[in-house]
């Protein structure tokens, strides 16, 4: 029988979550560019959520208003 390995793991909190990474990135965009990075953050976050009893499912992810809202109509969306 193969012996087990037990290493421990070092745990680096991140440096910036995931809103402030995507803001950084929004500089330039219109508002309405602006509000879509919102909901895609917040989908983003429901879904990666570690607890799986607050995390968003599939079907309740396509109700999401990133996917069912319209923001700008010219976007093609």
């Amino acid at each position: 029988m193969p012996q087990s390995t037990v290493k421990p793991l070092t745990v680096i909190k991140p440096t910036r979550d995931l809103r402030t990474r995507l803001m950084a990135a929004s500089s330039g965009m219109s508002d309405a560019e602006t509000k879509e990075l919102n909901l895609f953050y917040d989908l983003l976050d429901r879904c990666l959520n570690i607890n799986p009893d607050k995390r968003i499912t599939p079907h309740e992810a396509l109700k999401h208003p990133f996917f069912t809202s319209r923001v700008n109509p010219s976007s093609g969306r």
